[in-house]
């Protein structure tokens, strides 16, 4: 019976403990709101992105197509 008693303790004092960690872990972990925030920045940061490398192609293109017509004349 000590031993059973002294296993229980030892378990209750395990839990205990790794009770603590996952609640000072929570508090580090990301909410919903935060990963919607970031989504959102992402999809943002994304458009832009394709946004200036379209603007960097068509540039691009324009520079070439007046470099041909003036080679061209």
């Amino acid at each position: 019976m000590a031993s059973e008693a002294n296993i229980e303790r030892q378990v209750a004092i395990a839990l205990d403990k790794r009770l603590s960690t996952i609640e000072t872990e929570r508090e580090r972990l990301a909410a919903r709101h935060d990963l919607s925030q970031l989504e959102t920045r992402l999809i943002k940061w994304l458009g832009a992105t394709q946004l200036a490398v379209i603007g960097f192609l068509l540039s691009t293109q324009l520079a070439l197509a007046a470099l041909v017509v003036h080679l061209t004349q």
